[in-house]
């Protein structure tokens, strides 16, 4: 019976470098912008950074022409359309 060799990219880890505490961090709802605000750990305001939103949006790809099955009753027209990707984004306020 043989066993099993590791997976190789358990072969390359190793362990994680120490790293100090993490800061705690509350963050509350504005009742008046609906915007979180965020507050450290003894109560201080902090600012985040100005964080955007984005919407990606992209066109059908299309290909053949007439009707699904080729019999369309008249001369089908070939047609082959690709997808143009968008990416649109807002720029954040901070």
């Amino acid at each position: 019976m043989s066993t099993a060799a590791p997976p190789w990219g358990t072969t390359r880890m190793g362990p994680f470098v120490e790293s100090g505490p993490v800061p705690a961090i509350t963050a509350v709802i504005d009742p008046g912008t609906q915007v979180a605000v965020y507050y450290d750990d003894q109560g201080r305001e902090i600012e985040m950074g100005a964080h955007g939103t984005s919407t990606n949006t992209s066109t059908p790809t299309t290909t053949g022409g007439g009707g699904g099955d080729g019999q369309s009753g008249g001369q089908a027209q070939p047609s082959d359309m690709d997808s143009m990707p968008a990416n649109d984004q807002d720029q954040g306020t901070g």
